[in-house]
């Protein structure tokens, strides 16, 4: 991650959530080396492989941030802000970094941000800090497994971030596929580092005939980019 400074996240004209966000980042940067000194004694088993994403590691993520990076969040922002975003769908709050881009953007396009967190004590810092942003209004976040709290939406989302646990990409994605709206983009984080989990969401998205066009982009770390085309080849048995 780059030097942090203020200026990073001047673009979003919004001096409260630029200041969080900014807050936020500086604490995850000293979570850095726990996680550097973590993962050393692994780092030859999961060269090649990516990131053994098992029950061990995932007390050890239990108080992490793993924030998208400052260079991916603006890169959100600007795709959700171009597309005129309106039905914004997170899976991962966190601590709610990513949510506050997503949201800075669904306020200037006149919509709203639904998001979800697992862990209780996530889901209560990140309530906090879409308050001291000044985005709370923008903002629903539901509390509990993504697979429940994500059923029966009253929207078509437009514009996903898939960004929670790797393992569960593909379930949460194919929960919220029925309802997606055309030409609706799909964002996964980070696809590279835990590439092994992802890869029926993968290999799914990668298919033209599923009714997608994705690719892997590098704003900073792997990026899969996805819009839904609509032009679903039926199978002929």
């Amino acid at each position: 991650m780059p030097k942090l400074t203020p200026q990073m996240f001047a673009f979003l004209q919004a001096p409260q959530a630029e200041s969080v966000l900014l807050r936020l980042y500086t604490q995850a940067l000293k979570q850095n080396r726990q996680m550097f000194f973590h993962f050393l004694p692994k780092i030859f088993k999961l060269l090649g492989k990516g990131l053994d994403w098992t029950g061990e590691n995932e007390s050890f993520y239990e108080d992490k941030y793993i924030p998208i990076a400052p260079r991916q969040g603006k890169f959100l922002y600007m795709q959700a802000l171009a597309s005129g975003a309106k039905n914004i769908v997170e899976f991962g709050t966190s601590y709610g970094i990513s949510t506050l881009y997503l949201a800075a953007a669904a306020k200037r396009n006149g919509g709203r941000v639904i998001t979800c967190e697992y862990l209780p004590h996530k889901a209560a810092a990140a309530r906090k800090h879409f308050q001291e942003a000044c985005l709370a209004d923008y903002i629903e976040l539901r509390e509990g497994d993504a697979l429940e709290t994500l059923k029966d939406l009253a929207i078509c989302p437009d514009f996903v971030l898939l960004d929670g646990w790797p393992d569960l990409v593909f379930p949460v994605f194919k929960l919220l596929e029925p309802n997606l709206a055309d030409r609706a983009v799909i964002a996964v984080d980070d696809v590279e580092g835990f590439s092994p989990a992802m890869q029926d969401y993968l290999d799914y998205v990668r298919r033209p005939e599923n009714g997608y066009i994705s690719s892997t982009l590098k704003p900073y770390k792997a990026l899969e980019y996805t819009v839904k085309t609509g032009n679903h080849t039926e199978k002929v048995v």
